[in-house]
């Protein structure tokens, strides 16, 4: 039992101090140090079975942007994003009964994050809100819906450069620019504190008319303001300015439509039931804001004991491989997040390394001797034992692969993994074992 003992903690080392993308032939190079008798083991051909999970809402409120526009793919069809927030009465301005009112615009700032075609016109219907937001007891969340009233407040067109992120200002309807300048010169009650100004004006629906790529929006000072500009006349003119800042404690979120109708992915309607990458031409699909999720079967495992036994093994290593068409749309999250899940796709915990410490699919370059593509590798030899411990693995287990929360909420990456039967982005499940 002392040289099984010792046999395991050296082969633990090797593998450990080993990178992901290691050969059987590297991993064999430990082999002077054990008896000539025993060895390290790799095992791959244990099946998996990949599919795509529709979640069913994210939280986009207090998170740290906004997202504009919409993108449609052949894939996975249409999605569009639309902001939606409460702005703040001024906190400083100065009125006078003689002053008079000359414009009024609203500003948006970048924060760098785009997807598509940023090259075309884009153009937005500024709506006003009619759905009171503290009407909702907790957080907003991408499938939450609101209505706005008919009329626009105006109608903007730009050709996005979210690349020079410099503020954009464009102009708005007069006579809406006139209405909120007469409460003041007026010194109504609805301009008494912010929260008399949002029961009167509960916001600001950016709703989308005509685009072709989705836009990050910083979240500042200056960001999604409207500005009301006016003049007075003592002596000499005062050009004068009143900002309406928007709300940030809760009091926005991005409303999130999607339309997969035409797609493969047509049946994902509700989140207790996923559709296999068999029906969706061997790939699945995880994106960020829309509540897509690759789940990840094991339905070989339940034979592991046929070829080793559990204190045999080593290290277990998941790798998904994201399809060319992925990298084509958006750069790759750098790490991907994996929860444990069930037969109905509840999301449960973590992964973690059996210490509580969450483990993550770290994203790895493609290497001419291990993988011919950019991959996502995992160690999961703690949930993979711990399921096997009874001696019976529940079929029905499962791991839910998605993104961090700030792709989460915060942007529509997406990423196409290569399903069971892809021979080209084919996902793996290797186990090294010992043997003696």
């Amino acid at each position: 039992m002392q040289r099984v003992i010792i046999i395991l903690i050296i082969a633990l080392a090797l593998v450990n101090e080993a990178c992901n993308d290691q050969s059987l032939d590297e991993l064999k190079m430990g082999e002077e140090y054990i008896d000539d008798e025993s060895g390290i083991l790799l095992i791959d051909t244990f099946s998996l079975a990949l599919s795509t999970v529709l979640i069913d809402s994210i939280s986009t409120s207090a998170s740290s942007s906004l997202v504009i526009g919409q993108y449609n793919n052949t894939v996975f069809g249409k999605i569009g994003v639309e902001p939606v927030y409460s702005l703040d009465v001024p906190f400083r301005y100065d009125f006078e009964e003689e002053d008079v009112f000359d414009s009024i615009t609203i500003s948006i700032d970048y924060n760098g994050y785009t997807l598509g075609d940023t090259t075309s016109l884009q153009t937005i219907n500024v709506m006003e809100l009619d759905t009171d937001l503290d009407d909702f007891e907790s957080y907003l969340y991408n499938t939450t819906r609101v209505k706005t009233k008919e009329e626009a407040l105006g109608q903007i067109s730009f050709y996005p450069k979210p690349t020079r992120r410099e503020l954009l200002e464009m102009r708005l309807n007069d006579d809406f620019g006139q209405r909120i300048f007469d409460l003041f010169i007026n010194e109504e009650d609805e301009i008494a504190n912010a929260t008399a100004f949002n029961e009167y004006f509960k916001g600001i629906v950016l709703q989308n008319e005509l685009s072709h790529s989705l836009l990050g929006l910083g979240l500042n000072d200056s960001s999604l303001c409207v500005n009301m500009y006016y003049h007075r006349v003592d002596g000499e003119k005062q050009e004068l300015k009143a900002e309406f800042e928007m709300r940030r404690e809760y009091e926005y979120f991005s409303q999130v439509k999607y339309d997969r109708s035409q797609t493969l992915f047509a049946p994902l309607v509700i989140q207790e039931e996923d559709i296999s990458s068999l029906q969706t031409n061997d790939i699945t699909l995880l994106q960020g804001m829309s509540g897509l999720l690759t789940k990840v079967r094991f339905p070989g495992l339940a034979k592991v004991f046929q070829l080793v036994k559990l204190d045999q093994i080593i290290k277990v290593e998941l790798i998904l491989v994201p399809t060319q068409e992925a990298e084509d749309i958006n750069s790759l999250p750098l790490q991907l997040l994996a929860y444990e899940s069930n037969k109905v796709n509840k999301i449960n915990d973590l992964v973690d390394d059996g210490s509580g410490n969450a483990i993550p699919l770290l994203l790895y370059p493609a290497s001419d001797n291990f993988e011919s593509h950019p991959y996502y590798s995992m160690d999961i030899t703690s949930y993979i034992i711990s399921n096997l411990v009874t001696g019976y693995f529940e079929p029905d287990n499962a791991i839910l692969v998605g993104l961090p929360s700030e792709y989460l909420q915060n942007t529509a990456a997406t990423v196409m993994f290569g399903g069971e039967q892809n021979t080209t982005y084919q996902p793996k499940l290797k186990i090294y074992t010992y043997y003696y």
